[in-house]
């Protein structure tokens, strides 16, 4: 339902204000500008600005998604291994592994003779090593 046009205070008292066409009618029929007052034309003007900020904002937010390579939303979780499990996982001994764990990120020491290796590091780990 369109609003209200907003008239001079002069004009206000001696007769009812006219109703205000919307964006859309305007852009259908621009002899309506002709009719409206001041007030009326810069209540349209404020729409206009508004509806450009949120268009430039919603512009700028398809182009990044368009742009942006897509990332899993969640990084996987990361799993704590046994030596085995980690010598077998990247291709090492797990005397070399247990012998290195002071040097790898991730080390959880449960107990004085249990160690896990967390997967996320040691896969970090071995990459770097590897372009070093």
């Amino acid at each position: 339902m369109p609003d209200p046009i907003v008239s001079d205070p002069a004009a206000r008292s001696s007769s009812p204000p006219a109703l205000m066409p919307s964006l859309a009618e305007v852009q259908r029929d621009p002899a309506l500008l002709e009719a409206l007052s001041v007030s009326a034309i810069v209540a349209l003007r404020r729409q206009v600005s508004h509806l450009a900020a949120d268009l430039d904002a919603a512009f700028c937010q398809a182009m990044t998604r368009a742009t942006t390579p897509d990332r899993p939303t969640q990084t996987p979780a990361d799993r704590l291994l046994t030596p085995e499990a980690a010598a077998e996982r990247f291709g090492v001994s797990k005397r070399w592994l247990l012998d290195h764990a002071d040097d790898i990120a991730g080390v959880r020491r449960l107990s004085r003779k249990i160690v896990r290796f967390s997967e996320r590091h040691l896969e970090r780990f071995f990459t770097r090593s590897r372009f070093d």
